[in-house]
């Protein structure tokens, strides 16, 4: 079963993510989907980490904080 990886407008639909954490997922596909280091992660719409297992269907969302602004 796929897992969906969001960030903002642009989404993708994996195989094979089952088993991988959080953090190898944000890396996988960080240049694809522009996700920035400070990026918050919520699996399934609940806070999580990069250390997070994920399970077959999941939904990952990296989201920045509102109001905050892509540079610094």
């Amino acid at each position: 079963m796929a897992i969906t990886v969001r960030h903002g407008v642009n989404s993708l639909s994996l195989d094979n993510l089952a088993g991988k954490s959080v953090g190898e997922v944000r890396d996988q596909v960080a240049d694809v989907l522009n996700v920035p280091d400070s990026a918050q992660v919520r699996v399934n719409g609940a806070p999580s980490d990069d250390e997070s297992v994920l399970s077959d269907g999941a939904c990952v969302e990296f989201v920045k904080t509102a109001g905050e602004k892509g540079g610094r």
